[in-house]
């Protein structure tokens, strides 16, 4: 059960590591390999500094977790497994067809998908999941564009007049911010892998939810290693399918999605940093002209959005109905 929350969380780093680089390369600001590498340490980072607000919120505020620890050590090992595999098929996907999802929602839908053919809907708490999860998902990438949209405008005026000293600046400015949103994603991101394992380690242990150390450290370099080694894949679709980037759009758009970012980790809410990139570069994007963004792309990602918690929660129901009839 822990290898595969390592391989789940290695699996996140592939999918949604390139993602937080990717204006940077795109715009020339950084190098892709030194991105990829810089970015997985801050995952890193991230991931063991900056609390478990979401990694509670994910094991406590999402299911009635006391119902997996009361099943027995065996049962509640199986409901994780289950749980991981269902988001690891919908993650495994879209990373193949180069599609910004989101690899953590997609455990949110497989974790309440399986806590359905577990338990029944009654075992899930609607209302925080309905808050937490979904609202959330559609409000970061809003509050990104929105973020995105204000920065952007505000930077050319101030700049209007700028040399080339400040380009410079910009772009210094650009990978400071760039690493802030990669401390902010590894966070996040760990945390909501830690918090479902947590959950079958505290079965095994017979004691309550928990969040140890080894197991924070562990996951978040799960999220770093995935980062480092598989990041380029995303990179292209974001940094240059959905408006053309250049400097001063790629600095305004991390620091809105980092100031998103540290908002959600703050108020433990599991949110995605593909999204609220995704958001912030199109709040940059129309700032000067709706017509440099590319809607056709973005179609397209919306439409993987809205199937992304249903499928996902789909595919852990069936793996974990397959999974209890033959192993139960």
């Amino acid at each position: 059960m822990i290898a595969i929350g390592f391989v789940t969380a290695y699996i996140n780093g592939m999918h949604d590591g390139g993602t937080v680089v990717a204006t940077s390369v795109t715009a020339r600001i950084m190098a892709p390999r030194a991105a990829v590498v810089w970015s997985g340490i801050c995952n890193f980072i991230g991931g063991v500094t900056l609390g478990t607000a979401v990694a509670y919120t994910v094991g406590a505020d999402m299911i009635d977790a006391d119902r997996i620890l009361g099943a027995g050590e065996r049962a509640a090992c199986l409901f994780i497994i289950a749980a991981f595999l269902g988001s690891m098929a919908w993650n495994i996907v879209t990373w193949i067809v180069k599609l910004p999802s989101s690899a953590s929602h997609s455990l949110m839908g497989s974790l309440v998908g399986c806590m359905v053919c577990a338990c029944g809907a009654g075992a899930v708490h609607w209302n925080a999941f309905m808050i937490k999860v979904v609202a959330a998902m559609v409000l970061s990438p809003v509050l990104g564009f929105v973020f995105g949209w204000v920065l952007q405008k505000l930077e050319q005026r101030l700049l209007r007049r700028a040399t080339m000293v400040w380009d410079r600046r910009i772009r210094i400015l650009d990978i400071v911010t760039t690493m802030f949103v990669s401390l902010t994603h590894g966070s996040n991101d760990a945390q909501k892998v830690i918090g479902l394992t947590a959950i079958g380690i505290c079965a095994a242990r017979g004691t309550g939810l928990s969040m140890d150390l080894w197991l924070i450290i562990m996951m978040s370099a799960g999220i770093a290693l995935g980062t480092m080694t598989g990041g380029f894949n995303m990179i292209g679709t974001l940094g240059r399918g959905i408006v053309k980037m250049n400097v001063d759009r790629s600095f305004t758009s991390h620091l809105s999605a980092a100031a998103v970012m540290e908002i959600a980790n703050v108020l433990g809410l599991p949110v995605s940093s593909t999204q609220v990139l995704t958001g912030t570069v199109i709040g940059v994007g129309t700032e000067d002209r709706p017509r440099s963004v590319n809607w056709g792309i973005l179609k397209n990602i919306a439409a993987s959005w809205i199937l992304m918690l249903p499928a996902s929660g789909l595919m852990g129901y069936l793996v974990y109905f397959g999974l209890s009839r033959a192993l139960l």
